[in-house]
């Protein structure tokens, strides 16, 4: 694979760091160009060691990654491209490996090297900061599509699948925080516990589907009664919890009729054409000054056992 230095003075000339660079006038370093072969899977450039060197490929493939197994791999270098550019600028060990997908061949040019040239050719030192404007504009990109995909995974993470609402991995981070600002701004807390009565049998007369679309339906409704800033979860199975942030007791007992009510007054189409009805007992509480999202919560549970134990379809508060 090693090429003669007047091959490589051509290869040099198509790289885009070169570009409209007269490379007559840079003669005297051409003695100081090194050529170096990699085998597939040789690690070009590490986080972990000090780069000197601005690499232009000539032939093979190379790859950027962030661990040294180039597994989280996030782009490629094709021959006329060049790695470590920024390393070589601002004197600090690569932000990522670099890695031989295949057999390799490049050129090599030294820091101090490369500074003498673009001296005498400005051009070079202008095709250079092209050269990072674009890697940091590509980097970018990719961290972008990182963070879109970060926030897709934790979306799918804490949303509940069936009915789109926030999930009980969203509510252990988000309610203690809310709980705590509050009680911060003295600012009044209440939480709903509503369970759905009997749903068991409605999986057990209609099916699982019909379950489904209760869930769908039910959700529909205490939405359509909440107000911001109102957090609605679906805490498990059949059971949502809502955190009022601002709603005194009596504000929160208001909210949970207009759920209670419109959840009687709903048929819920079923796909085989039946209708049928629901209804929902609820627990209430407002959080004391110390209290924490473990404290409002057994609270709500006990309002909601209250509720059930009165006949079901009714609010309670412990």
């Amino acid at each position: 694979m090693t090429k003669s230095t007047t091959e490589l003075l051509g290869e040099l000339s198509n790289a885009e760091i070169f570009k409209n660079v007269d490379l007559t006038q840079l003669q005297d370093h051409l003695t100081d160009i090194q050529q170096l072969e990699i085998s597939k899977g040789e690690i070009l450039l590490s986080t972990s060691r000090q780069n000197d060197e601005i690499y232009f490929l000539i032939q093979g493939e190379l790859k950027i990654c962030l661990d040294q197994d180039g597994l989280n791999e996030f782009a490629r270098i094709l021959p006329g491209d060049c790695v470590g550019e920024i390393s070589i600028i601002d004197d600090r060990p690569p932000s990522a490996y670099v890695k031989a997908t295949i057999d390799s061949l490049l050129i090599s040019i030294n820091r101090k090297v490369l500074v003498e040239m673009y001296q005498k050719q400005t051009n070079l030192a202008a095709n250079l900061l092209k050269l990072i404007a674009d890697r940091f504009r590509q980097n970018t990109a990719v961290l972008t599509r990182t963070v879109d995909l970060q926030r897709e995974y934790q979306d799918k993470s804490e949303r509940d699948g069936l009915t789109g609402t926030n999930n009980r991995n969203w509510m252990n981070d988000v309610f203690p925080k809310q709980i705590e600002l509050s009680q911060h701004l003295g600012q009044k807390i209440s939480m709903l516990l509503i369970d759905a009565d009997y749903f068991k049998q409605v999986n057990d007369q209609h099916g699982h589907q019909a379950g489904d679309i209760t869930l769908a339906v039910l959700t529909s409704i205490i939405e359509g009664c909440l107000q911001e800033p109102d957090l609605l979860v679906r805490y498990g199975g059949d059971e949502f919890v809502v955190l009022m942030p601002g709603a005194s007791l009596s504000q929160a007992r208001a909210i949970s009729e207009c759920i209670r009510r419109n959840v009687t007054q709903t048929p819920i189409n079923l796909d085989d054409d039946n209708s049928i009805k629901i209804t929902v007992s609820i627990g209430i509480a407002e959080a004391g000054k110390d209290d924490n999202m473990g404290d409002l919560i057994e609270k709500t549970d006990k309002g909601l056992y209250q509720a059930k134990q009165s006949g079901r379809n009714k609010i309670g508060a412990a």
